[in-house]
């Protein structure tokens, strides 16, 4: 056998011998299944990383690297690019399953976690893989570099470069094309694209080659040489893969990797040719100047070779901080336990409701014996993000706020909507509960509006005992909110008590019957989305907002606002007992703040903690259902093991007749659809949501569409992939392209509301999104309200009315869609 052929099956069975043992590693490692979850990823990324080392240096030692020196220097670079994203797919089709596998189903955000962590490694032994084979087409020796130094200094170089940028590359590529689909003119766009971000690569990881090899002065060389030569290589893939067909090769399995082979063997071959050059040139500046060689020096790669390990260690320890902040920590979902008022038998029933949209709500909420609190309530105008409006003073009781001591903004420029909210909480006589996911931290923030209203409250009960008979007794949970910048869940509670402190609301004071309690709820993936405010058993809020800096107008004086749109529906009567029910369990669901002496204000953690769960309670005289008005508001909640609020909604929109007008930050299919960026036919009905479904079957019997809905971040993107899909199922089932309008919001959109035929309003928390619409990780404790009050449906209906035509048309990017929603 001659030595080529040879030499291919060396390298062949070099590389199946590596993977064979970082598989039976990887398995070793996820044996365990009593191991808690975070343990197995650790001791899988340590198997993973020893069968990567491995397989590298098996295949390396096999291919013969001196011979190389004499060979071809663009058929060595090729051969090592097609070898190394060979290797990588085999190694991510090896890894991803077991390491995925090994946990349990319901950590769907940690197994997501685990496979994107399995795919970096895979990727970045194929960029190890690939520059240690490309070692014997660089002059390497020629500098001075150890003969078998060579293929761990270029490997090392290519490994960490092409590891760094897998991700924010991708996003590059999905985002660019997704939000600016054609702005540079077809296969120029893509051209474009592909040469920035193969310009990257070659920057980063001729710098990284540069450092290893010569001294800091050269090092720009091979930097530049190689990010122009990687850039060349991504701009030919550009021009040419439009005009060979690419998009619909791409479609299939094989060929989407056959694509990624060539795109990544031009790239490359660019990259390689480029640093040979660049290297070329030093050394002949040397031999024509007569001067030392420019080689890096024993103590640069040193010190190189020390950050990076120190890199590692970080990188490694913040696997398994990421690992812990993405596990999913449910609360137990037992069934809900309804409040019941304690004038129940004293009260008038409900009739049963006559109109169809009412009816179907209705069927829903009453289910399981579930009381019937939708009737004699009073609606009052929406709040509105970022507001303010004049409606805390109607919807707050008139003999409880005074002209005089109404709570205005100390700065004109500060008011927002948040002052109405504030407003409601002075309005109290005896209890306020209060939830909402988020509590943004920061000087100036949302959360010391509603810290101030409480010093106020506090304020008026201290000065007037009398007005306060039985005290006031205030409870305050956030929703867990995950922190991303600290990898924390519920570090916010800390901040809401430092407000509430700087604000001078005590914890407890017995003199004047006057409690607060702080809690957090327990649970991670999922944690709760409510946002709502319950005042004295009789008010009601339900709402979209939370309390973060964006809902402020843009000229705020903490320079963070950013006129997020929002809504809040107020109510008083007895369905504000369905608010009560609500907030009981959520309490229940919270861990309480215990602190041991009155918090400071600068480290209000200390001396504190989050103590037992919550316990019901509240004042007895509060239990009461007090008729208000004449109309009808549903109460709709949500959470694991209870899907009122879904079924709610299905209900109403299966029987809708005329219109639907949708304003949604989100409208998504499910979490798994997010695969349509590469392959669009793998988003099927499988993945479509309960509200899709309703919606597609309305618009099959004639019901008109309309959905304003949000452009911007990663819902944007989610957004677009389910239009899409609408617009394929439209298509498919016949349904006319004019039963269903799409347009981007004109400002910054948090909304989450419904009109449903002009006669039925749904304002709150739940959003058209994965992450409302499914039971486990994904789906958050959520919470609507739905009226048919003819007052505030006029005012939705008034502010969609003058949306609309400031709103742009939806445009789909081709490459999601052939026939989908929106201009083309």
């Amino acid at each position: 056998m001659s030595s080529l052929p040879r030499r291919l099956l060396q390298i062949i069975f070099g590389a199946l011998g590596g993977i064979a043992a970082t598989a039976a590693l990887v398995r070793l490692a996820t044996l365990d299944g009593r191991r808690r979850p975070v343990w197995t990823l650790f001791l899988t990324l340590l198997a993973t990383l020893a069968g990567i080392i491995l397989t590298v240096s098996l295949v390396w030692y096999a291919a013969g690297p001196g011979d190389r020196e004499r060979r071809p220097a663009m058929r060595v670079l090729i051969f090592s690019a097609v070898f190394g994203v060979t290797l990588t797919l085999l190694l991510a089709r090896l890894l991803i399953g077991p390491a995925v596998e090994a946990l349990p189903d319901a950590q769907v955000f940690l197994r997501a976690y685990v496979a994107v962590l399995a795919a970096s490694l895979a990727v970045t032994a194929g960029f190890a893989l690939i520059g240690a084979l490309s070692a014997g087409a660089l002059p390497l020796t020629r500098l001075g570099v150890p003969f078998r130094a060579r293929p761990y200094r270029v490997g090392v170089a290519l490994a960490v470069a092409g590891g760094v940028l897998m991700v924010p590359a991708l996003l590059i590529l999905v985002g660019t094309a997704v939000y600016q689909q054609g702005a540079l003119g077809g296969n120029l766009h893509l051209s474009v694209l592909l040469g920035l971000v193969a310009a990257l690569y070659g920057l980063l990881s001729g710098g990284l080659l540069g450092l290893l090899t010569v001294r800091v002065g050269q090092v720009w060389r091979p930097a530049l040489a190689g990010g122009l030569g990687a850039a060349l290589g991504g701009v030919v893939c550009g021009l040419l893969f439009p005009l060979l067909g690419v998009s619909s090769v791409i479609r299939s399995g094989w060929g989407f990797v056959v694509i990624v082979v060539l795109l990544i063997a031009v790239i490359h071959l660019g990259w390689g040719l480029g640093v040979r050059r660049a290297m070329t040139r030093i050394l002949e500046m040397g031999e024509r100047t007569g001067q030392p060689l420019q080689a890096a020096s024993r103590v640069q790669v040193n010190v190189v070779a020390t950050v990076s390990l120190v890199a590692l260690a970080a990188a490694l320890g913040l696997t398994r901080t990421l690992g812990e902040f993405v596990t999913s920590r449910p609360v137990n979902p037992a069934p809900l336990r309804v409040t019941q008022p304690a004038n129940r038998s004293a009260m008038s029933a409900c009739a049963e409701p006559t109109a169809t949209l009412e009816r179907a709500v209705w069927q829903v909420t009453t289910q399981d014996n579930r009381p019937d609190l939708s009737c004699q309530n009073e609606v009052y105008p929406l709040i509105r993000m970022p507001g303010p409006s004049p409606l805390g003073m109607q919807a707050a009781d008139p003999t409880a706020i005074q002209p005089e001591t109404a709570l205005e903004a100390r700065d004109p420029a500060a008011a927002s909507g948040f002052d109405d909210v504030a407003a409601l909480v002075l309005s109290a006589r005896r209890e306020v509960l209060f939830t909402t996911m988020q509590w943004e931290e920061g000087e100036l923030n949302p959360g010391q509006t509603l810290a101030g209203a409480l010093a106020g409250l506090y304020a008026r009960v201290r000065a007037d005992p009398a007005a306060y008979p039985d005290g006031i007794d205030v409870r305050l949970t956030l929703g867990n909110f995950p922190v991303v910048s600290t990898f924390e869940w519920g570090a916010e509670v800390w901040g809401a008590l430092r407000d509430l402190t700087e604000a001078g609301v005590p914890l407890d004071d017995p003199a004047a019957k006057w409690r607060v309690r702080l809690g957090n709820y327990v649970g991670t993936f999922p944690h709760s989305h409510v946002k709502l405010l319950v005042i004295d058993g009789e008010l009601l809020m339900g709402a979209g907002f939370n309390y973060g800096f964006g809902h402020f107008p843009r000229n705020h004086p903490s320079g963070k606002g950013d006129n997020l749109f929002d809504l809040a529906l107020v109510t008083r009567g007895p369905v504000a007992q369905e608010g009560v029910t609500v907030f009981e369990d959520l309490w229940t669901r919270s861990k309480v703040v215990e602190c041991a002496a009155a918090p400071d204000p600068a480290d209000p953690q200390k001396g504190c903690r989050l103590g037992a769960r919550g316990v019901r309670g509240g004042p007895p005289e509060v239990r009461d259902a007090q008729p208000a008005g004449a109309q009808r508001v549903f109460s709709l909640y949500r959470r694991e093991g209870f899907t009122e609020a879904d079924q709610a909604v299905v209900a109403v929109l299966g029987a809708a007749k005329s219109q639907v007008d949708l304003l949604q930050v989100n409208f998504s299919m499910d979490v798994s659809c997010i695969v349509a960026l590469l392959n669009p036919a793998l988003c099927t009905e499988r993945d479509r949501l309960p509200y899709m479904t309703a919606l597609l079957d309305a618009l099959e019997r004639g019901v008109k569409v309309r959905l304003m809905t949000d452009e911007g971040g990663l819902g944007g993107i989610e957004n677009r992939i389910a239009l899409a899909h609408l617009g394929r199922e439209m298509s498919r089932r016949g349904i006319p392209t004019s039963r269903f309008q799409a347009r981007w919001f004109p400002t910054p959109l948090h909304a989450k509301a419904m009109l449903v035929d002009n006669a039925m309003l749904v304002v709150g928390s739940m959003n058209m999104h994965y992450s409302s619409w499914t039971q486990g990780p994904l789906g958050l404790a959520e919470y609507d309200l739905a009226t048919t009050a003819p007052s505030v449906i006029s005012e939705f209906a008034g502010i969609y009315s003058d949306s609309w035509p400031q709103s742009e048309k939806v445009v789909l990017p081709p490459f999601l869609t052939e026939t989908g929603v929106g201009e083309r």
